[in-house]
């Protein structure tokens, strides 16, 4: 009796350590996981900061300016901000994809850093989807004054018109027949509804990328954040799927778990908005 009491004993000890290895090992392997996925996006976050500057183009009159930040790519072409939306970044190619849409055909335009032979300096290649490659050249990294100028040309109003006549901003052409309440596109990022215009106010709700919104250009108003730049903000009416301040994840972005029972109306950064659509792979 003794003898099976203790085999038995014997095999449950030998059961308990063997689960407890193979607890570790997943626990390992989801941690390892974890770092590997955290340390891909800091290297893409990194090659975007990278390529962000004041660029001379070989073949273009005018500066290139190049801006990323808050999850969102921004390209001025001297006094003209393209339609860009961010596509794929290869930190290990060191290249990011582009698209927009050039004489009505969506493009993907290449940007990839080009190195000198010693590989302490480099220039940046954008490759068109015909083939077509430009060179831009260092000029300077984004300065204060860079990014007022940004904020005042993405607002910047078209020529006068009669009072009667709502202004339109320049960027974003509004037909005649839609002056006032309109719909716009959230991009490629989920974007904080807020209680009132400026990235200080409190977050009501998060809309997930993609969704469609109904805008107020009439609100717009310029407002002067804590860094000292001048962003424009409106309201919006939102109808949908929506996540909770509390839920967002910062690595898989908005999960909607909520509808909402009725429109929710708040503020959003009107330059981080589009007119139409963006193209879906």
């Amino acid at each position: 009796m003794n003898k099976a009491l203790n085999r038995t004993l014997r095999l449950a000890v030998a059961a308990a350590m063997a689960a407890s290895l193979l607890a570790g090992c997943d626990k390992a392997n989801n941690s390892s996981a974890v770092s590997s996925s955290a340390t891909v996006q800091d290297a893409k976050v990194a090659l975007l900061k990278e390529i962000s500057g004041v660029w001379s183009s070989s073949s273009v009159a005018g500066l290139t300016t190049i801006q990323y930040a808050d999850n969102r790519l921004q390209i001025l072409q001297g006094d003209t901000p393209l339609a860009v939306t961010l596509g794929d970044v290869d930190p290990s190619e060191e290249t990011v994809n582009v698209n927009t849409v050039v004489n009505g055909k969506e493009e993907i335009l290449t940007l990839r850093k080009k190195w000198n032979a010693d590989h302490t300096a480099y220039n940046l290649t954008m490759t068109g989807s015909d083939g077509q490659q430009d060179t831009l050249g260092f000029v300077r990294r984004i300065s204060n004054d860079d990014l007022n100028r940004i904020s005042r040309l993405s607002v910047a109003r078209a020529p006068a018109v009669a009072p009667s006549q709502p202004v339109e901003p320049a960027s974003i052409p509004v037909a005649s027949s839609d002056r006032g309440i309109i719909d716009m596109w959230l991009g490629g990022i989920d974007m904080n509804l807020r209680s009132c215009p400026g990235s200080t106010c409190s977050a009501v709700l998060i809309v997930p990328k993609d969704s469609k919104v109904s805008v107020d250009t009439s609100t717009i108003r310029n407002v002067t954040e804590s860094s000292g730049t001048n962003t424009p903000w409106v309201r919006v009416t939102y109808e949908g799927a929506f996540c909770t301040p509390a839920e967002m994840d910062q690595q898989t972005g908005c999960a909607p778990s909520h509808e909402t029972e009725a429109p929710a109306t708040g503020w959003m950064n009107y330059t981080r908005l589009m007119a139409a659509p963006r193209p879906q792979q």
